[in-house]
């Protein structure tokens, strides 16, 4: 559950292997530095790449851009931000989210019925489609590229379509991991059927009120049959790494010119794309990972579409001027200090960023208490420059049951620890009810990112650090890698430390999943059971058991929701940070068009040039 920034929220997932089980924790930016969650770029500054480039490298209708790391665009495997801004404009999916909403709408399908028990779903698809390399998309290719997602070895996402609440029917076989006998995927068995060339049947294993966005994920993009060997059955048109790393091949209004990995990956305009035409002949992606470059390309006007850093952001230069219905703002921004003033948007990242407790070893009276003592609105202005909003609830306001108005009035009249407010006097209390005090304090320690908004968080750490001091709680602070947090929290090395989930799918359902209490779950609330984790527990399963599309299933979820974020306050498993807003800047030479939400893809294929 670390800290997303990309505007891609569909994809955002790595596996934690525990020694009771598996940790599923939704992640964006797996390799390199994580994009800034309130603007999409890193905080780091230990990279020698140059500024570099100039408004005289532009020629024709070129998008020039900075992207992070750009490495494997292979579908099924887990992608940083980098090679997903590439991912998004090489293949297609299914079905897409339109630009003005979060329902589905039909993209490499022309038609689709579901059965009447919610379970099978019957897909024709469009003809005429074809690969960047020819082949026409038949039901065939679906089969091959799901059953590559299914069973794999160089597939990170087969959850998306073996586990969880979305599931394709299949069989399983017992097979002995690490000494351990475990049921694993039976290659092969996968429920999906390619009836005829066009058409496509799919059964799940239980009807699921939003298995039309997955059918939209990102990993279920189709690729041609055979392309790489590497399930049963094909030996492969292409080596893995060449299909992966230098010439993807999908649907995608864009095709792969050239990559040089870690310098730049160049995309041209597929000749026999089945959608309208791109804007952009070509989209040159240079890898830039240090913010100091980032910020100087876009000054340069080496790039026209940008993030600026967050150390760079002025609240002060931005003027809204239109806000749309998912939540977008749009207005101008400047000047910047070249002198320019520039186009401005800001959208929902369906994202929630707070520090975990293990709860094996943080008492839940300190946790309380460092809940009482912050104002989350202070984490917002001291950490991320206004921008972002408060976080109450782990499920961020645009899929709270009810909308954020709904969140907004559960908070302020539900939340226990103060609604945009301190309450250090009850946080004194509750520490001294527990027998804590002037002398007997307690000590933990905060772990934070150095390689992921290092500034922002040492400024919210300081600030947390010295509302504890006033409460009894002697709090050190101690910074390490991303990669190192996960290792060490899985390992239940640490008290308290950064974190943060974006949504795969629209529900609080897909971020609730995190604080129930199973095992292997990371603030090990199973392992410190309490009247709140047993009504927590109580609660997912009445989600599990209403995952229908009925009214009547949507409203048990609801009130399921509720119960287990009042469940989670009650016992301070979290303290909850903000929910951030993507942002993007692009100069008058194009006319870009507007982020809706973080669960759609980032494209820019409607990019057109003034």
């Amino acid at each position: 559950m670390p800290e997303d920034t990309t505007a891609s929220g569909q994809r955002r997932r790595t596996f934690l292997k525990t020694a009771g089980g598996v940790a599923t924790v939704g992640i964006a930016g797996c390799s390199g530095n994580e994009s800034n969650a309130a603007d999409g770029t890193g905080e780091t500054n230990n990279s020698n790449e140059s500024a570099g480039g100039s408004s005289d490298e532009f020629s024709g209708d070129t998008l020039s851009l900075s992207i992070p790391e750009a490495a494997n665009f292979d579908p099924v495997q887990i992608k940083g931000d980098g090679s997903q801004v590439v991912s998004d404009h090489v293949f297609s999916e299914l079905l897409t989210l339109p630009s003005d909403g979060l329902e589905p709408t039909a993209q490499l399908v022309s038609d689709y019925s579901v059965s009447e028990d919610g379970q099978t779903y019957t897909f024709t698809l469009r003809e005429g489609v074809t690969f960047h390399n020819g082949d026409e998309l038949t039901a065939d290719d679906v089969v091959y590229s799901w059953e590559r997602l299914a069973a794999s070895e160089n597939s990170q996402e087969g959850e998306t379509v073996l586990e969880g609440s979305f599931r394709i029917a299949h069989e399983t076989m017992t097979e002995t991991v690490d000494g351990e006998e475990q049921e694993v995927y039976q290659p092969g068995s996968l429920a999906v059927e390619a009836v005829d060339d066009y058409t496509l049947e799919v059964t799940l294993e239980q009807a699921f009120f939003d298995a039309l966005f997955w059918f939209a994920y990102g990993s279920l993009s189709p690729v041609p049959e055979g392309i790489v060997g590497d399930i049963e059955g094909y030996d492969g048109n292409m080596e893995y790494s060449e299909f992966s790393s230098q010439s993807p091949v999908g649907t995608g209004p864009f095709q792969a010119e050239s990559v040089e990995t870690g310098t730049e990956v160049v995309l041209s305009a597929a000749d026999d794309y089945y959608g309208d035409e791109p804007g952009p002949d070509r989209i040159a992606m240079q890898v830039v990972q240090n913010s100091d470059a980032i910020h100087q390309r876009a000054m340069n006007r080496s790039v026209q579409v940008f993030r600026l850093p967050n150390s760079r952001f002025d609240p002060g230069k931005v003027s809204i001027e239109e806000t749309r219905n998912l939540g977008q703002e749009v207005g101008t921004y400047g000047p910047l200090e070249n002198g320019e003033t520039v186009n401005y948007s800001t959208w929902d990242e369906a994202y929630t960023a707070y520090f975990i407790f293990d709860c094996s070893r943080v008492e839940k009276p300190v946790r309380q208490a460092l809940n009482y003592a912050v104002n989350q609105e202070n984490f917002v202005e001291q950490g991320f420059r206004g921008v972002g909003e408060p976080a109450y609830h782990q499920a961020p306001p645009s899929v709270y049951p009810g909308g954020k108005e709904a969140y907004d009035r559960h908070a302020e009249e539900n939340f226990p620890y103060g609604y945009r407010e301190a309450q250090v006097d009850e946080a004194r209390s509750v520490m001294e009810d527990a027998g804590y005090g002037e002398n007997n304090r307690a000590s933990i320690t905060l772990t934070l990112y150095n390689d992921r908004n290092p500034d922002a968080y040492s400024r919210i750490a300081d600030l947390i650090r010295s509302k504890a001091q006033a409460v009894y709680v002697d709090l050190s602070i101690e910074r390490a890698p991303f990669n190192t947090i996960i290792d060490e929290a899985v390992s239940g090395n640490l008290d308290m430390y950064t974190l943060g989930n974006g949504l795969e799918y629209p529900s609080p359902a897909d971020m609730l999943k995190f604080g129930r209490p199973y095992e292997g779950n990371l603030v090990r609330w199973r392992e410190d059971p309490s009247d709140a984790s047993e009504r927590a527990a109580a609660a997912w399963e009445e989600i599990q058991s209403n995952l229908g599309p009925t009214d009547a299933e949507e409203e048990a979820r609801s009130e399921a929701f509720i119960q287990m974020e009042e469940a989670i306050w009650e016992d301070a498993i979290y303290l909850t940070n903000y929910h951030p807003r993507g942002r993007q800047w692009w100069y008058d030479s194009v006319d870009a068009p507007i982020q809706p939400s973080g669960f759609h893809d980032r494209l820019y294929n409607d990019v057109t040039f003034e």
